[in-house]
């Protein structure tokens, strides 16, 4: 579960992805719950498939989640948490420097996250794009539009670096929130075309997200 995604906690957080606290085999389950997504989407994938990939019995699947939309849920908050922890690195990197720079960075972890767990960006997507189509209990919604504003929080970040850029005069003016979006969007988009490979170095992803926003931040 969430243990705090209110719009007052501070984000990004160091060590972000410790607030879920997961069991091995539930970090298993997810892994295989986010590849099954990615391969079959949501409604193609069934306990049984998510369970088959690890070897465990259907029983073993609802001992640790109690639905498929539970394991979905939690694919998405361990997609968001991943974010935020790469982007408090990346922040730490930099600490000190203008918005400009750390505007960059921001956009490059985000590129980078996106590369390095592939599956679960993509399900966070289906989620977004396709969940009025899923079969959700009221706690369900509840605890998605819990995960949304994580989502959000990561917006107001982009926000919040656009705003003091131009303020500083190291960003041309631009519509903050049109800029953000499509900012994000541009990052995002990587998902488009972009597909792993089994010998893609993290050098190679860092190159190919630096090159990624050399491309589509001239609007900045």
């Amino acid at each position: 579960m969430l243990s705090s995604c209110g719009t007052t906690a501070p984000y990004p957080r160091p060590g972000a992805i410790q607030q879920q606290q997961l069991t091995v085999v539930q970090l298993r389950l997810l892994d295989a719950a986010a590849a099954a997504f990615l391969e079959r989407a949501y409604d193609a994938t069934s306990i049984d498939d998510i369970g088959r990939a690890i070897g465990a019995t259907k029983g073993a699947v609802y001992y640790s989640y109690r639905s498929k939309v539970e394991l979905f849920t939690g694919v998405y908050e361990r997609g968001m948490l991943l974010l935020e922890e790469r982007v408090a690195r990346a922040l730490d990197g930099v600490r000190g420097a203008g918005a400009e720079e750390r505007l960059r960075v921001v956009n490059v972890a985000h590129a980078e996250n996106i590369m390095a767990h592939f599956a679960y960006h993509v399900v966070i997507q289906q989620g977004v794009e396709h969940r009025r189509q899923m079969p959700l209990r009221d706690r369900d919604r509840a605890r998605l539009g819990d995960l949304d504003q994580m989502r959000h929080r990561h917006e107001d970040l982009v926000i919040e670096l656009i705003e003091d850029g131009i303020a500083a005069g190291t960003i041309r003016s631009v519509p903050t929130r049109l800029a953000t979006r499509t900012l994000i969007g541009g990052v995002v988009g990587l998902a488009v075309w972009y597909r792993p490979r089994e010998d893609q170095s993290d050098q190679d992803r860092r190159v190919l997200a630096e090159q990624s926003w050399t491309s589509f931040s001239r609007e900045f």
